[in-house]
């Protein structure tokens, strides 16, 4: 399964220049946004007797798109192609939308109580929309100035995998806030930048942590914690070479162990970092922040005791 968490890597990627949001600070004026969800179900019920798929989806999905939706097709050339040939190659997925619509208001209470969470462990947040959309299945989920786009197909019937994606997602958008939005841009565009991707999906991943009490890459936690020395002395040398593919999305198209395993070692990075500092808020806002990824690994202590 490709991913859910392809994540930070295009976040804001298609824009050159970069305004502040102003986005509501109180978890209580969070939204959760499912109205391209409700079109695409109207849709699915069309094609129950309509078998022209492109025009359907056409006219009642793309045509209707929220801002997000819009976002997304942007980023990902979503086109009525590639849903119908996605729908056409995994019809149980898109059969499970409308029960999914059908129980939107049990989501919108498990969204709200997410942003409570997330408001207490971190006060100053700022709360984008979350729009909740219907892709090829992909399982994408990314963070982006109109707000956190969440494609449900793959995570409908697994609130939990929901909910952490929700939470990773909106992570990142603090992550670009802390830093300002010109600098996040260009990590996913500067080379050999392993570090840095690393410890900025580590973040998110740590303040999932703080939040859910679990991370989105737990099996690849699980993994490099039975194997630590182990994978700390590869991670080392890998960053040394600029080796990513072990550890970030090279990694999505490998089957001999968990993928995405750099997600997992920067979430350690940023435990080990934030478990030895005294002051827990300066500690999470450097996390958020990570102004230079060197210095912090160094004072993160995490790779002392390697052998």
């Amino acid at each position: 399964m490709r991913n859910l968490l392809l994540a930070g890597m295009c976040l804001f990627l298609a824009l050159k220049t970069i305004a502040q949001p102003n986005y509501p600070g109180s978890p209580e004026k969070a939204e959760i946004v499912y109205a391209d969800l409700r079109n695409f179900v109207d849709a699915y019920k069309e094609l129950q007797s309509n078998p022209d798929t492109l025009a359907v989806l056409q006219k009642m999905y793309f045509d209707r798109g929220s801002e997000g939706l819009k976002e997304f097709i942007s980023r990902h050339q979503l086109t009525p192609e590639l849903m119908r040939d996605a729908m056409a190659a995994n019809p149980d997925r898109y059969a499970l939308m409308p029960d999914f619509l059908s129980n939107i208001k049990e989501v919108e209470a498990i969204y709200q109580d997410l942003m409570k969470a997330f408001g207490e462990v971190l006060p100053n947040a700022m709360y984008p929309p979350t729009y909740l959309l219907v892709g090829a299945n992909r399982g994408i989920g990314q963070a982006s100035l109109v707000g956190q786009l969440i494609t449900i197909t793959r995570v409908s019937d697994n609130p939990e995998k929901l909910r952490k994606l929700i939470v990773h997602e909106l992570s990142h958008f603090q992550q670009a806030m802390a830093m300002g939005g010109q600098k996040y841009v260009a990590l996913y565009s500067t080379p050999d930048n392993m570090l840095g991707l690393c410890l900025r999906e580590g973040g998110a991943e740590f303040v999932t942590s703080l939040v859910l009490n679990d991370i989105t890459q737990s099996a690849a936690l699980q993994y490099i914690e039975e194997g630590e020395d182990r994978l700390k002395k590869q991670f080392l040398e890998d960053l040394k070479v600029q080796n990513s593919d072990f550890w970030l999305w090279a990694s999505l198209e490998q089957q001999e162990h968990p993928k995405l395993l750099g997600y997992a070692m920067g979430y350690k990075i940023c435990e080990s970092y934030f478990k030895k500092e005294g002051d827990k808020i300066g500690a999470l806002q450097e996390i958020l922040r990570m102004d230079n990824e060197q210095a912090f690994l160094e004072a993160s202590a995490y790779f002392e005791d390697s052998p």
